[in-house]
């Protein structure tokens, strides 16, 4: 009787994917009217000056990984849903076609696959459709997830954008506020930091070593 030979065992158990300008190409337009978007909301909502923003955008996002996070460290208060309805909610997406190769070649990878992104969920899922990709992925590590309401002693939900929500406890370490640089530290969680890449593991209950 001929043994049975098994195929090799796949490196890898799970994909996780960027979203923006990953799935779509850059000339969709998306970045570019986000980047303007979010200039737009920094000179109108939170009065910063006109010629300190296309510099301070670019600091920001190559210090803490999204504008919006770098902002918060600095301690410009707004609310997040707001921010993100100003963001995203006048981009082109009339410039996204559904991509059926890219969705045949999705369906066709037998690993695990989910969709990890800085973005809120509205802007996630509206990509995603427009895309028509909704049904390629297991789910969407998106902006909500990483940063999830806290419940506060009395019961009612508290953004995580407290510092003391974040770890549960009160603090009064100068450390859980300033990193090991001296920047302050951000109150939300976003790529590329290594705590976002830790919760999204744990989230998607993946063995890192396995997942890319």
């Amino acid at each position: 009787m001929a043994a049975i030979v098994e195929g090799p065992t796949p490196k890898y158990e799970c994909l996780l994917f960027d979203l923006d300008d990953t799935l779509y190409p850059l000339s969709a337009g998306i970045n570019l009217a986000c980047r303007k978007n979010i200039q737009d909301y920094m000179r109108d909502h939170l009065r910063i000056e006109e010629s300190q923003i296309a510099e301070m955008c670019l600091e920001l996002y190559r210090e803490y990984g999204t504008t919006m996070a770098g902002l918060k460290a600095l301690g410009y208060e707004f609310e997040n849903d707001e921010f993100h309805s100003n963001v995203h909610g006048r981009l082109p997406y009339d410039n996204l076609r559904p991509d059926s190769v890219l969705r045949t070649l999705l369906l066709s990878i037998p690993q695990r696959k989910i969709i990890f992104t800085n973005s809120d969920k509205v802007h996630a899922e509206e990509v995603l459709r427009r895309l028509g990709l909704q049904d390629c992925f297991e789910g969407v590590i998106c902006f909500e997830t990483l940063n999830p309401p806290a419940m506060t002693s009395n019961g009612l939900c508290k953004s995580q954008e407290d510092p003391m929500a974040l770890s549960g406890e009160p603090s009064s370490d100068l450390d859980d506020l300033y990193g090991s640089d001296g920047r302050p530290k951000s109150p939300i969680l976003c790529k590329p930091t290594i705590e976002s890449m830790e919760a999204a593991i744990q989230i998607a209950n993946v063995d890192p070593k396995k997942t890319v």
